[in-house]
């Protein structure tokens, strides 16, 4: 945020009074013009525009400024607290409230309330320079690519939902599951005849797994957080755990093969080299 969003130009204030003085002045002489002269309505009222629109018109521009400098504020102060060196235009309008959000940040950026920060179009996201990046690699990638365009699109609404959810804990639990998600996704589109030890997870874990993240997103956005709503999120945010900890086994069990693969190929390997002599302490070797 520039000193431009901090503060305003001496002059604001002065402007505003001055305006103020001038615009009921304008407004008594004109009243009172109309009780001696009634039958010069249409002129006093044109007298009365004119001026209006010229007393008027530092108050507007004061307004507006100051309109531009509490949204910089909100969306300066969103950006800093949360610590990453991007953010998704969608998460940056549910924390602020600032609608149009993408429009509102050009403006700032080209009228100078707002510095050290871009907006990527391709990607829906407002990125900061010189700011240390807090999330790893891996949460701050783009989707993965699973090769099916249905899967990208479920993978596309849990970043929706996480983008939608300002509790950081519950963002990193999604995280966690778009990330195992997706590469069960990816694992089973170039193995399509592992489909079938996925089908009730896609079938039934993942869609239900999305429904509590919507009713989460539901209860969060409530103003009034009562008994109930905290109890509803208390108990989304424990099974989520459950969850992750089943979604993490399902992806394990489709390398279940691959590991028994690799044990098959150690052994072999270590029974050749005892065989030919190649292993064991006096050769240094040992596997």
């Amino acid at each position: 945020m520039t000193d431009k969003a901090k503060k305003g130009r001496w002059w604001d204030i002065p402007a505003l009074i001055g305006s103020g003085i001038f615009t009921a002045a304008g407004i008594s002489v004109v009243f009172d013009r109309f009780k001696v002269v009634p039958e010069d309505v249409f002129i006093e009222i044109l007298a009365c525009a004119i001026m209006l629109g010229l007393v008027s018109a530092p108050i507007w521009l004061y307004l507006r400024r100051r309109g531009r400098q509490a949204k910089a504020r909100a969306i300066a102060k969103c950006l800093a607290e949360s610590g990453q060196s991007s953010m998704t235009l969608g998460a940056l309008k549910r924390r602020t409230g600032i609608g149009n959000i993408e429009k509102t940040l050009e403006k700032l950026i080209s009228k100078g309330f707002l510095r050290n920060i871009s907006i990527d179009e391709a990607h829906g996201m407002v990125r900061m320079y010189g700011v240390e990046e807090v999330k790893t690699v891996e949460e701050a990638a783009p989707i993965m690519d699973t090769g099916n365009a249905d899967y990208n699109a479920t993978l596309q609404q849990i970043r929706d939902l996480n983008d939608r959810i300002d509790d950081r804990a519950v963002s990193q639990k999604i995280d966690r599951i778009e990330t195992l998600t997706g590469g069960i996704f990816k694992h089973i589109n170039e193995h399509p005849e592992k489909a079938k030890e996925t089908r009730r997870f896609i079938s039934y874990y993942l869609p239900t797994t999305l429904k509590l993240l919507e009713s989460y997103d539901m209860l969060e956005d409530q103003r009034i957080q009562g008994e109930n709503i905290r109890a509803s999120r208390k108990k989304i945010e424990e099974v989520l755990d459950t969850l992750i900890a089943a979604i993490e086994r399902q992806h394990d069990r489709l390398f279940k093969a691959d590991a028994l693969d690799v044990e098959t190929e150690i052994e072999v390997l270590q029974t050749m080299l005892t065989a030919d002599g190649l292993t064991g302490p006096e050769h240094g070797l040992r596997l």
